[in-house]
């Protein structure tokens, strides 16, 4: 697991910042498709039922819950950014959400027949063991845990990571100041962590953005290889992409989904 630190402008709050943010995105202009065109749709509709109680631990705007309320199925949320989760209250009142921290989940043991962690375990900085052995004590025995996170990849452990280093070294020799921003999972080191907390791991599998010509990580970690628009990849990028994913999805991809269910 890899510790990333950003060097942020004085006085600037990345948590803050980006709870403003979320807070006035909108949720109604997402199309449905965006969410069954996500790679890992199909793996997770594999795990819902009809008669099941759900859980989306760091739902943020609360996309896969409106989602899933839509396609009829009984689905909760919770986020730790309150002004978030009262906008996607005042948009959908009809929903179950909640304030608090996945570490401290407010609800009773046994409660749900599955969660799901989008996007959520890379920023819980320290408490990734104690959020997972949360997740297990509110599951039902048998339920099933879906959770995606960024991983240190093959081209991250070459390139990315090093060159961070050196920039975090240089930056600090002049007297910045680095600020957590979020982890990189080690997949079999992740995998171990989630048996460790209670459950047995049925599946693991490469994540990255559905549409051909872009890729959040190769877009987000190296400049160089960007294109016009947000995520979309130049020549160059298509070029990395494509001979990576040739050789091994995992070489380049920026995350990973694991399915997991409770030990019974």
């Amino acid at each position: 697991m890899y510790r990333l630190k950003k060097f942020y402008a004085p006085g600037f709050d990345p948590k803050q910042h980006w709870e403003d943010k979320y807070a006035q995105s909108h949720i109604a202009g997402k199309s449905s498709d965006q969410f069954r065109q996500q790679g890992f749709w199909p793996l997770l509709e594999k795990q819902l039922v009809r008669s099941g109680n759900y859980l989306d631990v760091g739902c943020g705007i609360g996309g896969w819950v409106l989602f899933l309320h839509e396609e009829g199925y009984s689905v909760q949320g919770i986020d730790s950014a309150a002004r978030v989760i009262r906008a996607l209250t005042e948009y959908s009142p009809d929903l179950q959400l909640k304030v608090g921290e996945p570490n401290r989940l407010p609800y009773v043991d046994n409660n749900f027949d599955g969660l799901l962690a989008v996007g959520l375990l890379e920023y819980q900085d320290g408490t990734v063991s104690e959020s997972l052995k949360e997740m297990h004590r509110v599951l039902r025995d048998d339920g099933f845990l879906f959770i995606e996170v960024p991983i240190v990849n093959t081209l991250r452990r070459l390139l990315y990571i090093p060159l961070k280093r050196l920039q975090h070294l240089l930056l600090s020799a002049a007297g910045r100041e680095a600020t957590f921003a979020n982890y990189l999972f080690d997949r079999s080191s992740f995998v171990r962590g989630i048996k460790a907390a209670g459950f047995d791991v049925e599946a693991v599998a490469p994540h990255d953005l559905p549409t051909p010509g872009s890729h959040y990580g190769l877009w987000i970690d190296f400049k160089f290889l960007r294109g016009k628009e947000p995520y979309q990849l130049n020549i160059a990028g298509m070029t990395v992409k494509t001979i990576a994913n040739l050789i091994s999805p995992w070489i380049a991809s920026t995350g990973m989904v694991v399915v997991a269910r409770k030990r019974a």
